[in-house]
């Protein structure tokens, strides 16, 4: 059966990992089958685990566990896969009709209701949209029918209603900050602005130059004009509210700088850079805190927001500095002149000593320092380098466990030497963490290194190197009752904690990849929701939006399923009125579910060109536990929930078999 359109891959390992819940061996049976009135287009396992379906005459929510339709929208009958799309940080998707996509919606998945239209708004495209859950609404950003001016429209969350709507002066919008109490601080090109989310009125608005408040008026006329003329890049923008100060926030932003320069010859050459720009106002008056706003040489980069002052740095090259909250003075380096990393900065770590791990990107590997910001200076003399990209800190009694996308090693954060004589490759992917014990895997040398937590020395557990099928290099390892498990694409072994290794298998790669699609999305919802948990530790030091997770094992937060769910949907799982509150118990109990000691994988394989199957095989012994045949069904339209251990299969237009593991 034909695919209707290409599934994207994302580069994650297609081993997935779930809790087997009362299997039979070999039970290929569907655990049910429904039989549908009109053909499915197209089928999709939401993050929160509901399943939806498209057909001819709509857009379906289907019960998982018995096949029962749970809710049509006639509406998105026919619509197009490839506009289908999770919204980031919330739990609603997003689909267009099938007339050409006029037609954008945002749709509950748990009672198949529709909460914006763009017809309905009278919105024919939208640029941006922003989900205002303490509110209960939609800000949404657009082109009205007929119009070439940019709109700003108000939407009710929970009835779909238009509100009211915005043209001109804030129809340009850089940023929104959802404050609850029926408040929203909105940002432009030129204006910083606080509004009643219920009608759109202004509670206060000021310009964000100082030296430009006494022409507000003339820049609200030129602001619709300017819209048509930038770019993502021009408008790009961060407000920041600092936890130590909630009382005020930043605007962090860049302006375009553009050049013209004539040789000899007469030709003309047109140069654009771009300068980082930073003001502070009043939160609940709008007073500007700042006498001017702070303009560095450089585009906007990394912020964070330490307790002292915000940390403010380059995004294309090794420039930091950190700005006072009170009044914008420049306070690292002497005299405040800044300071100088190898690099743009990648990431931030607070430490408990507060303290600032900094990685930057050195060339697609990475410099690692520690900011003290009470004295503005690097504690290390020379900062120290590792090869690949910081994605993985872990916070221990005698310094930094520090894992990248290619080596881990061990940071003394006195002196910034390595503990380890040479890093261990493999990376971040290959680090297991438990109560008292780390165990890491070295691709090197196939061994597995052994560190207690509160020691800086590893030490191999393995005198036979591990050695996968087809010289596959593991991609996970994981801590069992049993031992260590070591896991490729076609690659499962175990080990126990004396380095006997109990099994090591190898099961060849089917010809085709068809099916290896849907397990490798299934495996990033999967993913998703264990980096999330992760980067809960973050939150739990205020840590920026940014790519290093921060682990501490003394953290309260390492088992806080609703803060990992926060991480993952944002607001929407802090906010907790109305239906969200539904959402959020799914959220929680799926996050539970990945903490579960996982028990099986899923791998594609064949023994033959036409005999294509997926096997789940136990981590504990190696062996297969049940088999899903597939045949010679080259490109299945199906779906995994590896949350849930179920399977949705269809080799046929109107039925669809589901599989539970």
């Amino acid at each position: 059966m034909k695919k209707s359109s290409k599934i994207k891959i994302l580069f994650l390992a297609i081993i997935l990992t779930g809790s087997i819940l009362g299997i039979r061996a070999g039970n290929t049976e569907p655990f049910w089958s429904k039989v549908t009135k009109s053909s499915i287009l197209w089928q999709k396992v939401t993050p929160l685990g509901q399943l939806i379906a498209c057909t001819n005459d709509g857009l379906y929510g289907i019960d998982v566990n018995t096949g029962a339709e749970l809710w049509v929208i006639p509406e998105l009958k026919n619509a197009s896969e490839s506009t289908y799309e999770p919204v980031s940080n919330s739990p609603f998707l997003s689909v267009s009709t099938n007339d050409g996509g006029s037609n954008f919606c945002i749709i509950n998945p748990f009672e198949g209701k529709i909460l914006f239209s763009s017809k309905g708004a009278g919105i024919q495209q939208v640029n941006d949209k922003y989900f205002l859950y303490k509110n209960n609404k939609i800000l949404i950003t657009g082109l009205p029918a007929g119009s070439k001016n940019l709109e700003l429209v108000m939407v009710d969350m929970g009835t779909g209603k238009k509100l009211w709507s915005k043209s001109g002066g804030f129809s340009l919008t850089s940023g929104v900050k959802d404050l609850g109490n029926d408040e929203v601080l909105i940002t432009s090109a030129f204006y910083a602005m606080k509004i009643k989310a219920s009608t759109g009125d202004e509670i206060w608005k000021v310009g964000i130059d100082p030296k430009m408040a006494n022409f507000s008026s003339l820049f609200g006329m030129l602001e619709g004009m300017v819209g048509k003329m930038l770019s993502k890049e021009d408008l790009m923008a961060q407000l920041i509210i600092p936890p130590s100060k909630p009382d005020m926030f930043v605007i962090a932003a860049q302006k375009k700088i553009q050049s013209t320069s004539t040789d000899s010859k007469g030709v003309k050459t047109t140069t654009v850079t771009y300068h980082a720009i930073y003001m502070a106002f009043n939160l609940n008056t709008g007073a500007y805190k700042w006498q001017s706003v702070i303009e560095q040489q450089y585009p906007l980069g990394l912020t964070f927001a330490a307790e002292q002052g915000l940390i403010v740095c380059s995004s294309n090259n090794g420039n930091i500095n950190m700005l006072n909250y009170e009044d914008g003075t420049s306070m690292l380096g002497k005299k405040g002149k800044g300071l100088s990393l190898k690099g743009p900065a990648s990431g931030m770590a607070p430490l408990k000593d507060g303290k600032i791990l900094i990685a930057s990107d050195n060339g697609g590997n990475s410099t690692i320092n520690i900011l003290d910001p009470s004295t503005g200076l690097f504690t290390f003399e020379k900062a120290s380098k590792i090869k690949g990209v910081v994605s993985y800190t872990e916070i221990l009694s005698g310094g930094i466990l520090i894992g990248t996308s290619e080596e881990t090693n061990l940071l003394n954060t006195s002196t910034g030497e390595w503990f380890f004589e040479k890093s261990l490759k493999g990376g971040a992917n290959l680090i297991a963490s438990g109560n008292d014990k780390i165990f890491i895997f070295n691709t090197k040398d196939g061994f597995v290194y052994q560190m207690n937590l509160n020691e800086t020395a590893v030490k191999a557990i393995n005198t036979v190197a591990i050695e996968f099928g087809v010289k596959e290099d593991p991609n996970g390892i994981e801590i069992t009752e049993k031992g260590i498990l070591l896991k490729s694409d076609q690659n499962i072994a175990l080990m126990d904690l004396s380095g006997t290794i109990k099994f090591n298998k190898y099961f060849p790669a089917p010809g085709v990849s068809g099916f290896k699609k849907a397990l490798l999305i299934a495996s990033a919802v999967r993913a998703a929701y264990s980096t999330a948990a992760l980067t809960a530790y973050s939150a739990a030091f205020g840590g920026a939006s940014q790519s290093i997770k921060v682990k501490d094992a003394d953290s309260k937060i390492a088992k806080d399923v609703t803060a990992g769910a926060s991480v993952m949907f944002g607001e929407a799982a802090a906010a907790g009125v109305g239906y969200t509150v539904n959402f959020i118990q799914q959220a929680n109990q799926r996050f539970k579910a990945t903490s579960e000691t996982p028990s099986y994988m899923l791998i594609m394989t064949a023994e033959a060109s036409k005999n294509i199957k997926l096997v789940q095989v136990s981590k504990l012994t190696g062996e297969i536990l049940n088999t899903i045949q597939i045949g010679k069904d080259k490109d299945p339209i199906y779906d995994v929930d590896m949350i849930d251990g179920k399977l949705y299969y269809m080799k046929e237009p109107t039925k669809m078999d589901c599989y539970k593991f």
